[in-house]
């Protein structure tokens, strides 16, 4: 049947990943775009991931932590979600079965059939955010098709999507009318991929003033 694509919030939530190499330094970097806090658990753990807390803001709260030692069950316990992505298949089956059974998400690197989500293919832009997944059956797909999408999306989207947000509370007290609420959104963010990265929120308030006294008039 396929798996849908759920966009949730992982702000604050407290993911496990067990393993300390190359593949668990990507997973780490993707997700902490997202804002989570992270705990690594490996009994060796590469440079490569700790460089990923180096690259947060100093004065950030902790969200990546470390313990650099064998991974113990009660590790996972009370954890968001959990990603195996140690090289060692069996260890893999192990956190698998225990999330499984304690009802935790989990991802199984490179092995899709112990996985009960999917980590996708990103494309991240501001406020954008573009997930693309094979059911696991191809990540190598995945990731041209990520590329691929990436190469035409056009600059500033979002920039202009972020100030989308910022504008749509004015628009939603402005405008009563839902119909016409949803045209001048439209024109809006038309307008703003006018203007590309140019575009200020200033200006975004000005047309749209002139939009709303002119369907007026």
């Amino acid at each position: 049947m396929g798996y849908f694509p759920f966009f949730m919030e992982i702000e604050g939530k407290h993911g496990v990943v067990v393993g300390g190499g190359k593949v668990a330094a990507r997973k780490v970097e993707k997700l902490l775009l997202f804002g989570p806090v992270l705990t690594v658990i490996a009994p060796v753990i590469d440079k490569s991931v700790r460089r990923q807390g180096e690259l947060l803001q100093k004065d950030a709260a902790p969200s990546l932590l470390f313990r650099e030692r064998a991974v113990l069950m009660e590790d996972l316990s009370g954890a968001d979600f959990v990603i195996a992505a140690t090289d060692d298949a069996v260890q893999n089956g192990r956190i698998a079965a225990y999330c499984r059974t304690a009802g935790i998400p989990v991802n199984v690197v490179d092995d899709r059939e112990k996985c009960t989500f999917f980590f996708p293919a990103l494309i991240k832009d501001g406020s954008l955010t573009i997930g693309i997944s094979t059911d696991g059956k191809s990540p190598a797909a995945a990731s041209w098709t990520r590329q691929k999408i990436a190469e035409i999306l056009p600059e500033g989207l979002g920039t202009v999507i972020d100030l989308m947000g910022q504008i749509r509370p004015a628009v939603m007290q402005m405008e009563a009318d839902e119909a016409a609420r949803k045209k001048l959104l439209t024109k809006l963010f038309l307008y703003g991929m006018e203007k590309e990265q140019d575009i200020s929120e200033e200006e975004m308030m000005n047309f749209l003033q002139a939009a709303l006294q002119k369907g007026h008039e």
